[in-house]
């Protein structure tokens, strides 16, 4: 990490969907594409409008780690022409059975 560096943890780079549900996991809210993350949180894209500080569940699927289910909240946006990315810090992630 350079001297510039903000990032508590080292970020791995992954290409998978990340399922989005609202806080209390009822339903589906969209979906977006994962950018990269790590033990803290994870960075994703996505055409889906969400506010800084908004909290959320969502499912990933990573090949070392399998299906993991997380309690996150938005804590930085960027715009993107196409969409906007989004960086979540994780409040906890649980292992689901594969």
């Amino acid at each position: 990490m350079t001297s510039k560096e903000k990032r508590r943890a080292i970020r791995s780079k992954h290409d998978s969907v990340l399922e989005i549900d609202d806080a209390e996991g009822h339903f589906i809210i969209g979906v977006g594409r994962l950018v990269d993350f790590s033990n803290v949180g994870v960075c994703f894209s996505s055409t889906k409008a969400l506010a800084k500080g908004e909290r959320l569940r969502a499912r990933l699927r990573l090949l070392k780690e399998g299906v993991l289910e997380i309690s996150a909240h938005v804590v930085w946006i960027k715009e993107r022409p196409n969409a906007k990315l989004y960086g979540l810090e994780f409040d906890s992630v649980q292992k689901l059975r594969s």
